[in-house]
């Protein structure tokens, strides 16, 4: 029989190198260059061997058929029919570059290698190669998936010097990985400008993230380590019907590197850079029992001083309108925000016939560092201040034009960037990295385990694959909040996660004219949350004092699905896709307050929630939480037993049409959810028991092509799209029966459309020079918004001018107005309108000391808004990324030496900014210049 050998992942030269976009892998090739490939052969588990044979070869004895068409290279397998999942050797001298390795019979007869194949690094082909993609649940080339993908192999991912996710930030169109500012843990990832940046538990996700299969349900630690990868993708555009919940804007994959059952290997590297960062990392890989059982073990240390230093400015007073201050020099220059953490996944791989595959995989992440902090801005000089803001609080300083910290310490504060949209210049006399801190506590300690369990069965009608996964997290932050050497406001986050999730498919060629896929999904998972907000005010770490804030809150929630999705050939070019996904999803809370007792008692940094039982029957202790005398150490406690249930069909229709080997026409509408819930970090018994707020739903309308030309030496791809957003989720400030009279809450009040475009290209114009490009553009905007974002106000009449809308004024019991106006023309958060991307690298040999490679991108994105909430300084101008780096590697491909640097030009923007009430804002800048060099060894 014979085999298309259409990719073969890790086992020979990238036709990429780190500044580039895209991942291709090259496959073995004999037709592109005749000669180049000598002696090469697969061996079969009998011992048999074959040979590696080009198209005209093949096509020369007359072995050629339909199957040989638009293909590279083959292996011709002469003995009886093997069926897929066997393993065979192969090896061959491509370039004078020795490759080998052991590949495995895909889905689609491809042979794909196994981790540990080992090769050169450096391309010196003239094709494009493109990586194994599993994104619709089976495996087969990325440039035959009829959904805008953007797929990086392990080898790019290293060529990236990619650490965690967000070192892939902007690599992909339209798409947005960055954390959110105060907790680098937590992902701010967007696609297409939708996407969360909470923190909090019970908010979900909008865009899915997988890792090895197992759903991530929160972004509290959806950073994800990149160590010893076999593949990210990063599908655009809702993807409802095959992963499910939350796959609302996007998801991404990440597939971990399988223990190699034939061959022993190992690497090992070291990277150094700013801001004193080290990075040590081993792999091993031992065949236990050859052919059978083997182990794999992935290890990293990381180690980082952080970029704030102290500004060391200490307040003498204030003195006719004027901060005195004077600089300490025991705390100028102390730098803060550093980091350290231990990662170790041993899996555990067995292959006892070749039909069975299963996989344990097993995941251990100890950190420690410091708390995180922040650049403490000014919100608007030129108006006068007023810290009641007329005497009517709000939530979201709005109207609360300059803080109460600059009222109080006039000066203080700082104004970095500025504002573009009032056209307030920065100051750049100010470092965004000179911050000041005064709690002794502020650290993090996080810890969390894994256990992932893969199992594939393949039959002669197909696959039936398993995936079942326990984790646990827990988590203590400590965070000197106000960016400023006194004792303003700080935090605490104590938080416990667990969770179970199994799912099953089956992934089929029943015919040659239909294709299946059908799974089924379950999920359990709870979390329990302690937060404290407090101001010490007289420089002590304690809660014995009025300005405490102190709650916990809680959640279990259980969801599983069901989901089909067919394809139907109608010829060899014309097909059509029909699939849909059925969820069910149940939510309990829990909400617990304190009441006075535990706030006079005062609580220790290092508190046990154990020692403050729950007991709301306990005599003197007051059962709704309001301020009492009570001396009991209890909780006022609720918990919603009926929960709240939702479910929801994801449909999914679409034709595609393959014009010819080389080009791709598809189009598809596809419907997704986002989860609904509660408003857990309520601080109000009131806001807990109200109604939950909904779904968000979204319909995507999407038409795309994906070609290859001149011989594979260049792919274009590109998709056009337009998006119906219904029921958004967003913050509302509305009436309530508590001593306030109001609570902000989170309810479904807007919709919204989208509609732009993406493209991506690559290209080899001559050997060794690789160009990337990509561009999206995504024009999105509020059809309908209407809140009330501004708080109270003394009269029915807005401030902000805009239209009353919805339900219309409604007064307070103190007189005061809550009224929703239209805020539909306030930007979406983190939705810039053009995301742009070039890169390019050489890679050539200087004889026979080996190979070097050259290379360098440019990003660029639009100007946007960082926070859906329209209020001073949260607006970013449009950032320019410049990254460059130079290779070396040894004539025999083992030892490779890279020296790099990313944002060159040291351009700095706004992260993010948060208002705290009308007290003050806390905002984070993006990166600076950073440097480095990797040292790295295969053996």
């Amino acid at each position: 029989m014979r085999f298309k050998a259409l990719s073969l992942c890790a086992a020979a030269p990238l036709m990429l190198w780190a500044g580039a976009a895209f991942a291709h892998v090259t496959a073995f090739d004999p037709g592109v260059a005749p000669g180049a490939m000598q002696n090469g052969q697969v061996t079969l588990p009998s011992g048999e061997t074959a040979p590696i044979l080009s198209k005209d070869e093949c096509e020369a004895q007359k072995q050629a058929d339909e199957s040989c068409e638009g293909t590279t290279g083959y292996f011709i397998v002469t003995p009886a029919e093997l069926p897929m999942g066997i393993t065979v050797h192969f090896s061959g001298d491509v370039n004078g570059k020795m490759t080998e390795g052991t590949a495995r019979i895909t889905s689609n007869g491809a042979l794909m290698a196994e981790a540990g194949s080992t090769g050169s690094l450096f391309s010196q082909q003239g094709q494009i190669e493109t990586v194994i993609s599993q994104a619709q649940k089976k495996e087969e080339s990325v440039q035959d998936v009829p959904v805008p993908v953007t797929a990086f192999s392990g080898l790019a991912i290293e060529r990236h010097f990619a650490v965690n996710l967000e070192d892939l930030n902007k690599l992909a169109p339209s798409v947005q990985l960055q954390h959110v500012g105060l907790f680098h843990n937590a992902s701010s990832f967007t696609v297409r400008g939708i996407g969360t940046s909470g923190i909090e538990s019970f908010d979900d996700p909008h865009v899915a993230i997988f890792i090895d299969g197992v759903y991530q349900a929160r972004n509290a630690w959806a950073i994800s380590n990149l160590l010893d990868i076999e593949a990210v993708e990063m599908l655009r555009g809702p993807q409802g019907t095959i992963y499910g919940r939350n796959a609302y804007s996007g998801a991404i994959t990440l597939r971990t590197k399988k223990p190699d059952t034939n061959e022993y290997s190992g690497k090992v590297s070291l990277q150094l850079g700013n801001p004193g960062k080290v990075i040590v990392s081993f792999i091993g890989n031992a065949p236990v029992v050859r052919d059978k059982f083997a182990v794999r073990i992935a290890s990293q240390f990381y180690k980082d001083s952080g970029f704030y230093k102290n500004d060391g400015v200490i307040i003498d007073g204030v003195s006719d309108g004027h901060i005195v201050t004077h600089i300490d020099p025991n705390l100028e220059g102390k730098r803060i925000e550093g980091n350290k953490y231990v990662y170790f996944r041993p899996s555990f791989r067995l292959t006892p016939n070749d039909k069975l595959d299963i996989t344990l995989t097993t995941e251990f992440i100890r950190q420690r560092g410091d708390g995180t902090i922040s650049l403490n801005p000014t919100y608007d000089p030129r108006t006068p201040s007023n810290p009641l803001c007329g005497g009517v609080g709000t939530s979201v300083a709005y109207n609360c034009n300059t803080s109460l910290m600059e009222v109080l310490y006039p000066g203080l504060t700082k104004n970095y960037f500025g504002d573009g949209t009032l056209g307030i210049p920065g100051d750049k006399s100010n470092d965004p990295f000179r911050v000041g801190y005064s709690l002794p506590y502020n650290n993090s300690d996080l810890n969390s385990y894994n256990f992932t369990l893969n199992a594939d069965y393949h039959t002669d009608i197909g696959t039936f694959s398993l995936t079942a996964n326990y984790g646990h997290q827990r988590d203590l932050i400590n965070t000197d909040t106000d960016g400023e050497n006194i004792d303003f406001f700080s935090s605490t986050r104590f938080q416990a996660y667990s969770t179970y999730q199994v799912e099953t498919h089956f992934v089929s060629d029943f015919s040659d004219k239909l294709d299946m896929i059908a799974g089924l999904f379950y999920l359990w998972d709870s979390y329990h949350l302690g937060q404290i907000l407090w101001t010490p005010g007289i420089g002590k770490f304690t809660y014995d004092n009025p300005g405490l804030s102190y709650y916990q809150n809680g959640q279990d929630r259980k969801t599983w699905a069901a989901y089909t999705q067919f394809e139907y050939h109608f010829t060899d070019q014309l097909s059509a896709v029909a699939g849909v996904r059925y969820s069910w999803e149940k939510k309990y809370n829990i909400f617990e307050t304190p009441n006075n007792s535990v706030r006079n008692q005062g609580l220790d940094p290092n508190s046990d929630w154990s020692r403050f039982p729950t007991d709301s029957s306990a005599p003197d202790c007051d059962p709704i939480g309001t301020l009492g005398t009570a001396a009991h150490h209890c909780f006022a406690y609720w918990e919603n037993k009926d929960g709240a249930t939702w479910d929801n069909f994801a449909p999914r229709v679409g034709v595609n049409f393959k014009v010819n080997p080389d080009i791709l026409l598809f189009a598809f509408w596809q419907r997704a959810f986002k989860s609904g819930g509660f408003v857990n970090n309520a601080a109000a018994y009131t806001t807990f028991t109200g109604s939950p707020y909904g779904e968000e739903r979204i319909d995507n309308f999407e038409g795309g092509f994906k070609t290859s030309w001149m011989d594979n030496r260049l792919q274009v791809n590109g998709n056009f799209y337009y998006q119906k957003l219904m029921g958004l989720q967003r913050q509302v400030i509305r009436p309530a029966d508590n001593p306030s009279g109001q609570e902000t809450f989170i309810s479904n009040n807007a919709d919204a459309r989208s509609y732009g475009f993406e493209l991506e290209l690559t290209a080899i114009p001559v050997d060794g020079l690789t160009l990337n490009a990509n561009l999206a553009y995504n024009n999105i905007k509020y059809t309908n918004y209407c809140a009330d974002l501004d708080g109270p106000e003394p009269t029915s009449t807005p401030a902000n001018g805009r239209a009353v809308c919805g339900a219309g004024a409604q007064q307070l019991p103190n007189g005061t107005w809550i009224v929703p106006t239209d805020f539909s023309n306030v930007p979406l958060a983190f939705a810039p309108k053009v995301i742009a991307n070039f890169g390019f690298t050489y890679d050539f040999p200087i004889g026979n000391m080996g190979n070097l490679s050259i290379g360098s991108s440019v990003n660029f994105t639009s100007k946007m808004a960082t926070s859906g909430v329209p209020f001073p300084y949260s607006d970013r101008r449009a950032l320019t990324l410049l990254d460059a780096q130079i290779s070396w590697e040894s004539p025999n491909s083992k030892y490779r030496v890279s020296i790099w640097g990313k944002n060159l030009t040291n351009d700095l923007q706004r992260l993010s900014v948060t208002p705290v009430a009308y007290l003050f804002s806390f905002e984070q800048s993006t990166n600076p210049r950073t440097y480095g060099i990797t040292l790295t060894a295969d053996f």
